[in-house]
């Protein structure tokens, strides 16, 4: 059955949850893109000490994510506890990261800080992936509804958090600019958790013998696996967006603009997804909005110096694009979980961080093997990255469009 009238959550039931995905996606942003860049300029921490840190941190995040989805079925009753103490220890890992210089060694606090506040992050993002999933199971239904909200709110956070540095800068200056970034991520967590209060819910049945029960159910695995293969090309596209906008189109100050342009229409096209999912189902929606995703992909491959309006259009088609992925995938592997919810979310959190590792950890150096050397071209270094961004990402898509179609059945898909 489709997600009738009557099993539809209410926009004050589903705001909530959308505030703390803000929330995640507003911490995240200065975690993986911001963090870097502020302990190499200001603290001045050479970059082959932080790439190993960064490097550590990242492992352990990644491997952890399954214990604690164990260790979140174990305590269901405990949600509102759980998401509490995440919060708190995602505020302490960026207020320790992100204090101003000279407050502590900066090695020692950048490796408690990402500890703290990748745990905290991952706690809390799959307590919220799994709150979905107890609300869809209560309404009997309403999947997409549930994640379109979610996401939706989490691409908010992340266009947030792409304006939020530059417009603190004027007042605070450049150095006390995430400091204060920090700060604001306290209150917002405040605001956040405080909406939520009171409102956790934990799914259940959850099976005794663990993860592979849980992962046995019919259709988990093949959307598993779907969800690590399309993410492949994302995690490509993101690891060299900003070589491919300085290098390739000369363009290195329209950066934040393009990535606010092209989360901004990610968020505006979700809805418009999950309506085409209600008359066409999830898997053909999503298997569409793939395909539209490949032409974008294909056009950025011919751009050259100076092609900036040109990108501009590509950010905001291949950001539409997005929209369904974010918004269909973790609903499609919503509605066929039957058991242990937080294990098989943290899975999915898992598959999605390693495949950020794998497209930072292969590309890279296939690229300097190719003769690339950023900010130094050659005929043959711009052709390399050119095809890593545009290309590369291409065919991993048609892969997932691949694994989408032959694997996934339709069954659960319209529930």
């Amino acid at each position: 059955m489709t997600d009738r009238p009557g099993s539809r959550l209410a926009g004050r039931q589903l705001f909530p949850p959308a505030t703390i995905a803000a929330l995640l996606a507003f911490a995240g942003l200065p975690l993986y893109i911001h963090a870097p860049r502020y302990y190499a300029e200001e603290m001045g921490i050479s970059l082959a000490a932080l790439g190993i840190v960064l490097l550590a941190a990242r492992a352990v995040d990644s491997m952890q994510d399954p214990i604690i989805g164990r260790l979140a079925d174990r305590w269901p009753r405990r949600r509102e506890a759980w998401a509490l103490g995440s919060g708190l220890l995602l505020a302490t890992g960026l207020a320790l990261i992100f204090a101003p210089p000279g407050w502590g060694e900066p090695l020692p606090r950048l490796v408690v800080g990402l500890l703290a506040a990748f745990t905290g992050f991952s706690a809390l993002q799959i307590a919220l992936y799994d709150h979905g999933l107890a609300q869809a199971e209560a309404a009997a239904g309403g999947y997409t509804r549930i994640a379109l909200w979610r996401e939706a709110g989490g691409l908010s956070g992340i266009c947030l958090a792409a304006v939020a540095p530059a417009a603190l800068a004027p007042a605070f200056g450049a150095t006390l600019s995430y400091p204060a970034y920090a700060a604001l991520f306290a209150l917002f967590a405040l605001f956040a958790l405080g909406r939520m209060g009171g409102r956790w819910q934990a799914s259940g049945k959850t099976p005794a013998a663990g993860f592979v029960e849980a992962v046995r159910v019919a259709g988990v695995a093949p959307i598993l696996a779907l969800g690590f293969t399309n993410a492949l090309p994302t995690a490509v596209t993101s690891t060299l967006f900003l070589f491919f906008v300085a290098d390739i189109l000369d363009a290195e100050g329209h950066a934040g603009p393009m990535l606010l342009t092209f989360f901004a229409a990610a968020a505006a096209a979700a809805p418009a997804w999950a309506r085409l999912a209600g008359r066409i189902g999830r898997k053909a929606a999503l298997a569409t909005g793939m395909v539209l995703s490949v032409p974008t992909f294909i056009w950025a491959y011919m751009l050259g110096a100076g092609d900036i309006a040109a990108f501009y259009a590509i950010a905001a088609a291949s950001g539409a694009a997005l929209g369904a992925d974010m918004t269909l995938t973790p609903a499609m592997l919503a509605a066929r979980i039957q058991g242990g919810g937080a294990r098989v979310f943290s899975l999915w959190t898992f598959l999605q961080k390693t495949a950020l590792a794998v497209a930072a950890g292969s590309t890279l150096p296939v690229l300097a093997l190719a003769g690339y050397e950023p900010g130094a071209l050659d005929d043959n270094g711009r052709q390399a990255l050119a095809t890593a961004y545009a290309l590369v990402p291409c065919g991993l898509k048609l892969v997932a469009v691949a694994v989408l179609w032959i694997f996934v059945s339709d069954t659960g898909d319209e529930v």
